[in-house]
């Protein structure tokens, strides 16, 4: 009969119309609170019936313990450590809490806590069964450069369900190459661990990491080239190669600015990420992961960027000091240009210590 008809339409729309909703982000942004493993930080539910908390370690291990409290008795449950930094947030109706582990420089881990119980339960199997999917869509023949979470929320209006942006550039196996951006978007049920909807590209997800391309840069810049790797920088800019022991070691001059750099195994890795005063951001630069340091009050500290690994287990950090406003701007647009390819030079050894005068 045709009401029956059009019940069952409007069933079938109200699920589908449903579906849609609960695969948005909500209109909302959750408030953020920034871990790192060197400060003490706290962040409540919307209800105020829980907060997050976590406690820096009292020993020389550079971690932070992280804890959910229950506000009313202070009671306190312990949900491990958190070694490096990471971000957390609350879903609005305080039900579930979001902790996004960068426990490594190209390694996240994703922990969601579900609220609706006597005491806070971890939803365990949530990071492996994400990255499982992410994984069954990339060929055989290729591996990533890295896996980063640029973007997870909860959907709209649904607390039970999240969303989660991965950025995870494609290399071959076996081979060399450069990374070749690949975007993945994931929305994943939180009581049955379902991939319930999942879109895969080309490129790098919108929001987030920027992804390698061609970088846009004034017509007179010119290259300047430091071997295994090369930079563009205005008209004058010149490289030095500098003394080394265990590193290729050397800086970029110019318009007053002393950019200085560390080839090797065994580069700085750039820690000021771990203080309040820093702004952190990660981009794909040359088709490698970089991490980009840089103080929230220009003058007062590093500008710099940094890369874990860009061929031969070999890392770069390159970064100036006290940078004001101007030249922060400047590192900041020659750091995107970098480009890597090429021999290194040998190293320049310190002359050796002066041999002690004899007593004779």
């Amino acid at each position: 009969m045709p009401w029956k008809r059009i019940a069952v339409a409007f069933i079938l729309w109200t699920c589908m119309a449903g579906a849609a909703r609960s695969t948005e982000c909500s209109p909302s942004p959750a408030k953020e609170l920034n871990l790192d493993a060197g400060s003490s930080r706290a962040l409540a539910s919307p209800d105020r019936r829980w907060k997050l908390v976590s406690v820096p370690s009292s020993s020389s291990e550079y971690r932070a313990a992280l804890y959910i409290q229950r506000e009313h008795n202070y009671k306190r449950w312990s949900i491990g450590w958190i070694e490096r930094s990471g971000t957390a947030f609350w879903s609005e109706d305080s039900k579930r809490l979001f902790l996004r582990d960068e426990y490594a420089a190209d390694d996240t881990k994703i922990r969601v806590f579900d609220l609706t119980g006597a005491s806070p339960k971890e939803i365990k199997g949530l990071n492996n069964r994400i990255q499982s999917s992410i994984f069954a869509r990339i060929p055989k023949n290729k591996t990533t450069l890295w896996l980063y979470y640029p973007k997870v929320c909860f959907a709209a209006n649904d607390s039970s369900t999240i969303i989660v942006v991965a950025d995870a550039p494609l290399v071959p196996k076996f081979e060399s190459g450069s990374g070749k951006p690949f975007g993945l978007s994931l929305t994943v049920n939180l009581n049955t661990l379902e991939v319930v909807d999942s879109t895969a590209g080309n490129s790098s997800p919108s929001s987030g990491l920027e992804s390698a391309g061609p970088v846009s840069s004034p017509a007179d810049w010119r290259r300047v080239d430091a071997g295994p790797f090369s930079i563009l920088a205005p008209s004058g800019w010149e490289f030095h190669q500098l003394e080394g022991i265990d590193s290729y070691v050397g800086e970029f001059v110019g318009d007053s600015v002393i950019l200085k750099f560390d080839f090797g195994r065994y580069s700085c890795p750039l820690k000021e990420e771990m203080k309040p005063d820093y702004i952190i951001t990660h981009k794909s630069i040359g088709g490698h992961r970089a991490k980009i340091v840089s103080p929230r009050i220009p003058g007062h500290g590093i500008t710099g960027v940094y890369f874990r690994n860009v061929g031969d287990a070999a890392a770069l950090a390159l970064f100036g000091h006290d940078l004001t406003s101007t030249q922060q701007e400047l590192a900041l647009k020659i750091f995107g240009t970098l480009r890597f390819g090429g021999p290194v030079p040998q190293y320049l050894l310190p002359p050796p210590p002066p041999a002690p005068k004899s007593t004779d």
